[in-house]
This record gives C-alpha cells, sequence and structure tokens, in this order.
C-alpha cells in the first residue's frame, strides 16, 4: 500500500512540473507539511522525494529541502545540442584586438546599461549591507587610532586565523604565516606570477581564462601555452605529464572549481593526480580558488592545495565574490617561496587597507561569514535554476549549455559561424550586456561563445531581457545563414 502511495504523489508532483504549476526554483512542501497534506508517514514522502530526484525533476539543498530543477527532458535537449555544435577553438581566423575588446566592455558597464549580465560578483541585493556596515561601524569604534597607522605587510592576525578557521575541509594544517591577505584575488595571483616565473619561462593555463589573468601574463616575458581542463572526467595523466615536459612548463595557473567561465569543476582525483605529477616533475601550480565556497551541492569541493605535501601550489582566493567586492580584501596561502611572496607584497603596496580588513574579522568572528555563504549559496542555485529554465526556453536550439555546480556564470556555445562579440554590441544597443566568450582566450578562440552571469535575483526584468537576447539571437543567426547562402 505504502509503494503505492509513494508513486502516487511522486506522480502528482511530476505533472505539475511538466504543467508548469511547479516551475523550476519552487520549493516542494516539506516532509513534515507533505505528511499531513497526504496523510502518510515520513518514509513514504521520502521515497516520493528520492523517486522525483532520481529522474533529475528536484534537488535537495542541504538544510533547506527539495526544489523543482531544470528538467529531465530539458537536460536531455543540452546534451543531445552538445553533439551538434562545431566549435571555433581550433579557428585560425585572425583574433580581433582583444584588449581593445576588454576595454569596450569595461566601459560599457559605466555607461546607460539596464539590465548587467556581464558582472561575475554579488548583487548588492544578495549582501548583508546592514550588518557589513554595523561590522564597519564596531571595528572602527573599538579600534580607533590603530587603524590610522599601516597595517602589518602581510595582514592582520586576527583575519589570517579567520582565514583559517574557514579552510576546515583539508587535511593539512597551516599556520598564520603561511597566509598572506592582498588587495584582491588578482594581486593575489600577480605576486605569485611575478615570484615564480623568468623571462622566458613557459606558463600553462586552461584553453579559456579570465581575461584579466591572460592580461597580466601578456605583460610578462613569458611564453603561454593552453590546456583543457575542462575534459575533467576523461583526465589522461599520461598526457598530462608529457605536455609539462615536452613544453617545459615552469608554472601552471589552474581554477580548479567552478571555472570561470566554463563553470567546470574538476574532479577530486584529478586534482589530486595533477599536483602528483606537478610535484614529480617540480612544477609550480597557483590554484585560483575565488569561486570555492559558492558550490550548490552538499559539500565544499576539494582544492588542489589540500594534496601539496612539497609547497608547490599557491593558493589564491578573496572575499570579493562571497562578501564585499569594494573592499579588495584577498589572500594567498602560500608554498615554499612565501618570503619571496611577502617581500613583493611590501614593495608593491606596503600592505593591504586596514580598516576594511577590521571589518572582516568582526564580521567573520560574530559568524555572519557563515550564514552569509549559506544565503548567498541558496540564492545563486535558485538564480541559476530560473536563469538556466529561461535560457533553454528562449534561446535558439542550436545552443549548448552546460548546468553549473556553483559559482556565477553560464558558459553558452552557439554554431561555429556565430560571432560572439559582434552579438555583444547588437545587445549591447537594447542595454543589455553580455560578454563575448573570444576575451577568455589567449588565441583567439571560442568565438561563438557568449558568458551570461546570473548574479541578479530572478524577476520580471531579467526574465524580459533573457527573451529579448534569445530573440535577437534568432534574427542573428537567421541572418548570418542567408548572408553565408548568398
Amino acid at each position: 500500500m505504502n509503494n503505492f502511495k509513494f508513486e502516487k504523489i511522486a506522480q502528482s508532483i511530476e505533472e505539475k512540473i511538466h504543467h508548469g504549476i511547479f516551475e523550476v526554483g519552487h520549493k516542494l512542501p516539506s516532509v513534515r507539511a507533505a505528511c499531513n497534506e497526504f496523510a502518510v508517514s515520513p518514509s513514504t514522502v521520502f521515497k516520493a522525494y528520492y523517486e522525483l530526484e532520481a529522474k533529475g525533476l528536484i534537488e535537495a539543498r542541504n538544510k533547506s529541502g527539495y526544489y523543482v530543477s531544470l528538467s529531465a527532458t530539458q537536460l536531455k535537449k543540452v546534451k543531445h545540442l552538445k553533439e551538434k555544435i562545431t566549435s571555433t577553438k581550433n579557428s585560425a581566423t585572425k583574433a580581433k584586438n582583444v584588449d581593445e575588446m576588454i576595454e569596450e566592455i569595461e566601459r560599457s558597464k559605466l555607461g546607460d546599461i539596464e539590465v548587467d549580465f556581464s558582472s561575475a560578483t554579488p548583487s548588492i541585493e544578495m549582501l548583508p549591507i546592514k550588518k557589513l556596515y554595523k561590522s564597519l561601524q564596531t571595528s572602527i569604534l573599538h579600534n580607533k587610532h590603530n587603524l590610522i597607522p599601516y597595517e602589518n605587510p602581510i595582514g592582520s592576525i586576527e583575519l589570517r586565523k579567520q582565514i583559517l578557521l574557514q579552510l576546515i575541509n583539508g587535511s593539512k594544517a597551516y599556520s598564520i604565516d603561511d597566509v598572506i591577505i592582498t588587495a584582491g584575488c588578482l594581486e593575489a595571483i600577480g605576486i605569485c606570477i611575478n615570484i615564480l616565473t623568468e623571462n622566458g619561462d613557459n606558463i600553462l593555463i586552461a584553453d579559456s581564462s579570465y581575461y584579466n589573468i591572460i592580461s597580466l601574463l601578456k605583460n610578462k616575458n613569458v611564453k603561454i601555452h593552453t590546456y583543457d581542463f575542462n575534459q575533467s572526467s576523461n583526465f589522461d595523466s599520461k598526457a598530462f605529464e608529457q605536455v609539462l615536459i615536452e613544453k617545459k612548463i615552469s608554472l601552471c595557473l589552474i581554477t580548479s572549481n567552478f571555472h570561470n567561465p566554463t563553470g567546470v569543476t574538476l574532479d577530486t582525483s584529478v586534482k589530486e593526480k595533477i599536483v602528483a605529477i606537478a610535484t614529480k616533475i617540480n612544477i609550480n601550480i597557483i590554484e585560483d580558488d575565488v569561486y570555492g565556497d559558492l558550490y550548490f551541492e552538499k559539500n565544499k569541493p576539494a582544492t588542489l592545495k589540500q594534496f601539496d605535501t612539497k609547497g608547490i601550489v599557491y593558493y589564491c582566493s578573496s572575499f570579493s565574490k562571497t562578501l564585499a567586492p569594494g573592499f579588495r580584501i584577498g589572500y594567498c596561502i602560500t608554498g615554499s617561496k612565501s618570503q619571496e611572496f611577502t617581500k613583493q607584497k611590501r614593495l608593491l603596496s606596503l600592505g593591504t587597507n586596514s580598516i576594511t580588513q577590521a571589518a572582516l574579522v568582526d564580521f567573520m568572528k560574530t559568524g555572519r561569514f557563515d550564514l552569509n555563504l549559506k544565503s548567498l549559496r541558496k540564492q545563486l542555485h535558485l538564480n541559476m535554476l530560473k536563469y538556466g529554465n529561461s535560457i533553454l526556453n528562449y534561446f535558439p536550439s542550436e545552443i549548448n549549455v552546460e548546468i553549473p555546480k556553483g559559482g556565477y556564470v553560464f558558459w553558452i556555445a552557439f554554431s561555429a559561424s556565430f560571432d560572439g562579440y559582434e552579438f555583444y554590441r547588437k545587445v549591447l544597443k537594447e542595454k543589455i550586456l553580455i560578454t563575448p566568450g573570444e576575451i577568455f582566450s589567449a588565441n583567439g578562440y571560442y568565438k561563438n561563445y557568449i558568458r551570461i552571469s546570473y548574479s541578479e535575483p530572478y524577476n520580471e526584468k531579467i526574465d524580459d531581457a533573457l527573451k529579448q537576447i534569445g530573440k535577437l539571437a534568432r534574427k542573428y543567426i537567421v541572418k548570418k545563414t542567408t548572408t553565408n547562402n548568398v
């Protein structure tokens, strides 16, 4: 009888999902509420929910309940479309001046934009602004004149303690001296590049990478090589080691979790293999884990640093993606060249803002940061589901989009003839800002990609903007097809 009941409950909910009564992101009744509604035991409700979860129709969120996911039929559609698209990754077409493209996009952010899909930082609406202000006021009141002089070049001792308390999922313990505070994650990465490279060195990065990191490397006298870390499930240890040896790589720069722009997270086993291979042939790694705390599944993903036994991994992150971009507080858990890092930091800027460091200490000591992370992850997950549903409904059928498991962005591929930069300019005329994929490549690849951020809470304005992008994309593709056939 119970089996019949759980199947009936599951069928009822499934029908509501398919008919759009329960939309993507809708929270299902709690187990207790469902027990009362259907007059069944908790085990029967759990069976029904497990059945729906196995079909990909709902998903559980840690300590939050069950929510309607992107439907199984839509996920199958994405998987099918993936096979239809030919990327321009290997295109021989000469790239535009990417630096000029980046400058144009940055200027556009300051213009008359109504909807901004280009920012991979948290919306003000999703941040605990009043509590942040309170921490700022408290830190200034309690520290008084101590915040006026220069802070310790390597950062506040109390903040470094709090950062270490956050890193509880690793098996290795770090000392306070291993942690150095910087003006954002990008500064930490820049210092690592300075101390770990010499003129003419060969550097390995992902074949799609954050454009400001590419710019940092282009301003150094180094040779940039790329590797496809996106194929994590098919990682070939021997092939990776061979590339490192043949290319004479001296440094790898890897985003291990929720990579920007692809959203890819490396499997834990792959992370362990990468560190083992790099350790074996004595190659340093800069790990950019700025999105690592923004996971949608139950547990925080592993890091490369967790597997580092010889001090070859330099772990870089910040609070810009999780709490306060304007605070400009980042940090590095250094490797074997900790003293060199400290010296470079001191010569670069003497230290990092003492007031924002003190405010962060107060915010973290009171437990507000953990609560903020839980709330932010929940909101971002909901955003991702809502945005993803609209993208699949409004955009042309030719697209390929992966479903991210954390972070801020969708990485969307169109057919090979699609020009993401040209399309970005068409969308901009409608006062909507997206990011063309080409700026994330050191070699002018990913011309047919765009990146869309889901950093803003979903609302009617967002829905209308995504619908408008979808319409523009359909018209653009038709126009391109007509032009190519003439």
